[in-house]
């Protein structure tokens, strides 16, 4: 699931900082990563990290209804999911699941994760730059958030997570693209605008 985190000063702007948060159900073991979007590349880039991350890939991956995975969802029926989400879901071998139609219980795991990690890493935490954030919140995930005792569990995360190692999948050796593809029309300046940035072109 997304959270926000207010705003980060890149150059002379300033851009919304979002965090997508991806916990493994069985040992509640926790990934944070922090993006200046919540395109398809920013989703599917920091959702094949989170897997690296673990090391492993689980049999399911459930997700909330976004645009970058649900294309739609009518209520009572299945869910069409985006092209581009299932293609990834087949290179890791996971079978997506999207949640119910407004049924947020159906994922209370990540929603109480997305407000562990406003009230615990960004509490008072200054903002600086996109990279020394996300190394930040690397060293706070190794050294806070998956070695607290979690409290439904009374366990920590770490140690549940070499009992879930076991259930989980091999992760492709082999990264999944998850960059930016769309046509884009040049201008007579041989220029390309990319996210607000202008590029020339031969």
């Amino acid at each position: 699931d997304w959270g926000h985190a207010g705003v980060l000063s890149v150059g002379s702007t300033q851009r919304r900082l979002s965090f997508l948060v991806v916990v493994l159900c069985y040992s509640r073991r926790l990934y944070v990563e922090f993006t200046l979007g919540q395109a398809m590349e920013q989703f599917l880039g920091a959702l094949q990290r989170a897997l690296e991350y673990f090391g492993a890939v689980p049999g399911r991956v459930m997700v909330d209804n976004m645009k970058t995975a649900v294309l739609s969802h009518p209520l009572g029926l299945p869910a069409v999911y985006h092209p581009r989400f299932l293609e990834f879901a087949a290179h890791y071998g996971f079978e997506p699941r999207a949640c119910g139609v407004r049924q947020p219980q159906a994922k209370g795991r990540v929603e109480n994760a997305v407000r562990y990690v406003r009230g615990s890493f960004l509490n008072g935490l200054e903002l600086s730059s996109l990279s020394a954030v996300n190394g930040a919140a690397r060293t706070w995930l190794d050294t806070v958030a998956n070695l607290r005792m979690h409290r439904e569990t009374q366990q920590k995360p770490i140690e549940m997570f070499e009992a879930e190692r076991a259930a989980l999948r091999p992760l492709n050796p082999a990264p999944c693209d998850t960059g930016l593809m769309r046509p884009i029309r040049v201008s007579s300046r041989c220029r390309v605008s990319v996210d607000a940035n202008r590029y020339s072109v031969p």
